[in-house]
């Protein structure tokens, strides 16, 4: 049994064939999907998935540090009041993604100043321990200050997952300190660096993410990612410990549903 804790699945890059990427998933032996939001309204998108596939898609629901939906009417204090909202249904189990990201927004989405990109991340950290929830925290190009703002509600009640981490093998012990999981993508399969980094981190440390649509593995590289090929990932951190696959979907799976809940 494998779980993907990070996947797009409300993206319109599965409008098509939601169905079909969801049973070939289950076909690969990934049983439980997380599906994150970015936006409010993938965040309700995200919700009416888990209805559907109940049991294997669960739903995290939060605001992006880029504005993904730039055509959003809703101040950033009103979306967190829906945020808020959203949260207590019983197919949510995290806040996110969340966080900052001082790279330059993509094609679609817009830029928010630092200021808002702060206020959007304290308040969710905020939701997230009030609703007892694990935070999904992205963070690009601004791990310092990523960190600062999670040392300020640094309690045991405050847990999470750094998605996607890669901020080497300096950033490893602070995020231990948080006792924060790492998140893994498809890139562990050709970025030799990220490699050499992982080697570093106990598996007892490690979740299992897709990130898809993005960042598809090799030999995929290039093609639409999905929650299946979350077994590369596996496959390929099963290598780089020299351990077996069992071992590292044994591990991997337990940190997840000791994180989440599910």
């Amino acid at each position: 049994m494998l779980i993907d804790t990070h996947a797009h699945l409300n993206f319109k890059d599965y409008k098509d064939d939601l169905n079909k990427v969801i049973k070939h998933s289950v076909k690969n032996g990934v049983t439980k999907i997380i599906c994150v939001s970015s936006n409010i309204g993938e965040s309700e998108k995200a919700i009416k998935i888990t209805q559907k596939y109940s049991g294997v898609v669960h739903a995290a629901v939060g605001i992006h540090p880029h504005q993904t939906d730039p055509e959003t009417k809703l101040s950033p204090e009103e979306q967190i009041k829906k945020l808020g909202e959203l949260a207590r249904n019983k197919e949510v189990v995290a806040i996110g993604e969340c966080g900052f990201d001082y790279s330059p927004a993509p094609p679609g989405e817009k830029d928010r100043s630092k200021k808002e990109q702060a206020l959007l991340f304290k308040r969710q950290i905020e939701l997230a321990l009030e609703a007892k929830m694990p935070i999904n925290v992205h963070s690009r190009e601004a791990f310092s200050e990523t960190i600062e703002a999670l040392n300020k509600y640094a309690s045991p009640k405050l847990k999470g997952v750094l998605h996607c981490y890669s901020a080497g093998k300096k950033g490893i012990e602070k995020v231990n300190q948080l006792d924060f999981y790492f998140g893994v993508d498809g890139n562990l399969t050709y970025d030799v660096g990220l490699q050499n980094v992982f080697k570093q981190i106990p598996l007892e440390k490690i979740i299992l993410e897709t990130d898809c649509p993005f960042l598809s593995p090799e030999p995929l590289r290039g093609t639409r990612n999905e929650p299946a090929h979350v077994k590369i990932i596996a496959e390929c951190l099963a290598k780089l410990k020299g351990v077996s696959i069992e071992k590292v979907a044994k591990i991997t799976t337990e940190n997840a549903k000791n994180l989440f809940k599910i």
